[in-house]
């Protein structure tokens, strides 16, 4: 419910031309619920959409077409921000798996493993914030190599070269290895684009799903490399 997001609903009721009579259904608009929102909220949203409407001189406004910004396809917009969201939680995913084998394996996958008994990734290690110097303890090593592992290429060479361990599925959609670690890229090089304006972004309910479902196939995959090859149950 819009009301529940602070969001006073208009409700439009639609009537036939001639005769003045009710037809079909009420139904909430959403785009108009949002401009009386501002207009009420805000004296001067008005001055600010008359501006942003147009650029001057008559030229084209690029910058709006661009960055995919506005009320013109809240179905797209919702899905982007979808995207953004879930790449984040992926993201967030691949760094906690990081951080659970420095912990947890730090010699990697020259450690002696058929001396080591399964250890499973322990909260604390997850849920760890870093004391007042911003120095993490678990590991230490952490403090020093989080920042590099927040960039995807980086992050990935590091589980590849210390770990052994892929971070892309091995099958996806009966794609080849080479177009499966394309596809990975594709994804982040639309959120780059989304997240930066840097171009207007279309994507599809059912681009969306395709993600998703390769989001959760890639973190079934890693957590099976590091059972297999780590002894670590995430």
């Amino acid at each position: 419910m819009l009301s529940e997001q602070g969001i006073t609903p208009v409700i439009l009721t639609y009537k036939d031309f001639e005769t003045d009579q009710e037809i079909g259904e009420k139904e909430v608009n959403l785009l108009i619920s949002m401009k009386e929102f501002f207009k009420d909220h805000y004296t001067y949203a008005e001055a600010v959409k008359y501006e942003t409407c147009y650029i001057r001189y008559g030229g084209f406004d690029f910058g709006v077409h661009r960055s995919g910004v506005g009320w013109h396809s809240l179905p797209n917009f919702v899905i982007t921000s979808a995207f953004i969201r879930l790449l984040g939680a992926s993201e967030q995913f691949e760094l906690d798996v990081l951080k659970s084998l420095l912990h947890h394996r730090p010699a990697g996958k020259a450690g002696l493993l058929d001396q080591c008994d399964v250890v499973t990734v322990s909260p604390d290690v997850l849920t760890e914030e870093p004391d007042e110097s911003g120095a993490y303890s678990k590991p230490s090593i952490w403090t020093w190599i989080k920042k590099t592992a927040e960039n995807n290429v980086e992050r990935k060479t590091i589980f590849k070269r210390v770990y052994g361990i892929e971070s892309t599925p091995e099958e996806f959609n009966g794609l080849a290895k080479s177009a499966i670690n394309k596809y990975r890229n594709e994804l982040y090089e639309k959120r780059n684009a989304i997240v930066h304006g840097r171009a207007n972004v279309t994507m599809l309910l059912s681009d969306y799903c395709t993600a998703e479902i390769f989001v959760i196939e890639t973190i079934r995959t890693m957590g099976q490399q590091c059972m297999d090859k780590l002894k670590v149950s995430l």
